[in-house]
């Protein structure tokens, strides 16, 4: 993985979007003022993420077309990994049936797996251009199919 990851023209198994700077985030934000403190101790903090980085996403996400966005609605996690894993945990159990597109990052066929959910990969086929057949999906469909992972 190493030899290939960071010059791959396509990625197909990335775990993240592309990294950005803190300046970066910064000028995504659109506010005039600081989203993050950087006074901040930084402790292991609060499982849920901190009341004031809750707040803050929410505020973020907030428009002024939208209602506002509650911090009790905000759940921080370390990562997609953790994010996938609560998603699949709270959604998928034994004799659900999963379709997961593939290739893609492992993770999103083998917990449902461990979950005892049935999963069946819908692939892509380099043949066919990596396009995804939504014949092939259609087939796959069962009356037990909770999810359908396209990543």
């Amino acid at each position: 993985m190493d030899e290939y990851e960071n010059d791959a023209k396509y990625n197909l198994a990335e775990t993240c979007c592309a990294s950005i700077s803190l300046n970066d985030l910064m000028s995504f934000s659109g506010q005039q003022t600081s989203i993050i403190d950087y006074a901040q101790k930084q402790v292991y903090g609060a499982i849920r993420g901190s009341k004031a980085l809750r707040s803050n996403i929410a505020k973020l996400y907030t428009t002024e077309s939208s209602d506002n966005l509650s911090l009790d609605n905000v759940l921080v996690t370390n990562g997609a990994i953790q994010a996938n894993f609560l998603a699949l945990y709270t959604n998928v159990g034994p004799e659900d049936h999963v379709i997961c597109h593939y290739p893609t990052y492992q993770q999103l066929y083998s917990v449902p797996q461990g979950f005892g959910a049935e999963v069946d990969l819908w692939r892509s086929k380099e043949d066919a251009g990596w396009q995804p057949d939504l014949e092939e999906l259609k087939s796959l469909i069962k009356p037990s199919t909770k999810l359908i992972i396209i990543k």
